[in-house]
């Protein structure tokens, strides 16, 4: 039996002395269905809410086995900490590094891996995949080629280096659309606009290696104007069964990632076809949101995650022993 932390992003309004209320439903029913799936192999699961840590220490911790709040316990106590949902974290980055190496210093596992979470939140991390064999959309930073590709009628996607959720990604189809990150141009890369966008983003759920579902995002249909699939964005969400060529595409992008140091275990591929074939949008290993619940295996994943910490488990007690 070990103690397992799962930070997730609360709606505190709704919070009760019996139920630890999560902001995107999504996330509750996963979460939910991870913390059921851990308790069945007889560990015990806390919720916190990262807003809550002080220096070393949370100030509110939910148990879940228990369905109640109850005294913090001391970080140290925990054997594996799940770095899963952290609300508005993109808008205090030190607080949130700070935070990962707080978790490494007290816990034996953190998942995902310190050196993940800290070099993926970086979306320059795409030119170190390209450059091991990985397709990926053309990126560059927003430079005078930017600017002279646009003037001649080309459309890019700007993203900022750090951001989540589709927050202040834009489609910039002239050069007076700059003028909306105008002095944070070195905040953002420039991503050709590719128009198979609307034919939907497929998104690959990876523990480890293995594949375990996907589903498939479209921007809005109302909407011919919006690219973005997020949900928030009037995007739809449905069950997908990959191709092959895409399962291969995902493993290769997942063996790319793990070569640059960076240990797998929780993650979400997100691809278009291209003519060139599958094509890397993102890989995402800080908090993805997988939908386990679109595709029918909420529970089934739930276990399987829950096996997954398992075994890292055992394994970091066999390897101590």
């Amino acid at each position: 039996m070990s103690n397992i932390l799962l930070t997730l992003a609360e709606e505190r309004e709704e919070t009760t002395a019996s139920h630890f209320a999560v902001k995107y439903k999504v996330d509750e029913y996963d979460c939910f269905d991870f913390s059921r799936g851990l308790q069945e192999l007889k560990h015990q699961v806390f919720f916190a809410n990262w807003d809550d840590l002080r220096e070393r220490q949370f100030t509110r911790m939910f148990h879940d086995n228990r369905k109640k709040f109850i005294q913090p316990l001391a970080l140290k106590e925990m054997d594996l900490i799940f770095v899963y949902k952290m609300e508005g974290f993109y808008f205090n980055i030190p607080r949130f590094f700070q935070m990962v190496e707080t978790f490494a210093a007290a816990s034996p596992m953190v998942v995902n891996h310190p050196a993940t979470i800290k070099h993926n939140i970086d979306k320059r991390y795409l030119w170190e995949l390209e450059k091991k064999g990985v397709r990926i959309i053309p990126t560059r930073y927003v430079d005078n080629q930017v600017r002279s590709r646009l003037s001649a009628g080309e459309s890019f996607v700007l993203k900022p280096i750090r951001g989540e959720r589709g927050r202040n990604v834009m489609l910039a189809k002239s050069v007076n659309d700059l003028a909306a990150i105008e002095g944070r141009e070195d905040e953002y890369l420039a991503q050709n606009f590719m128009p198979s966008i609307r034919a939907g983003e497929r998104s690959l759920v990876y523990l480890g290696f293995e594949y375990q579902h996907a589903v498939l995002k479209r921007p809005s249909a109302s909407n011919q104007q919006e690219f973005r699939c997020n949900e928030s964005l009037g995007g739809t969400v449905a069950v997908y069964e990959p191709t092959a060529e895409e399962l291969s595409f995902s493993r290769q992008v997942l063996e790319a990632y793990e070569s640059l140091h960076c240990p797998i275990h929780y993650s979400r591929i997100d691809l278009i076809q291209t003519d060139d074939g599958p094509t890397l949008i993102e890989a995402e290993l800080i908090n993805p949101s997988i939908f386990a619940n679109y595709s029918n295996k909420g529970p089934q994943f739930g276990r399987s995650i829950a096996r997954y910490f398992d075994g890292l488990l055992k394994g970091l007690n066999s390897s101590v022993r």
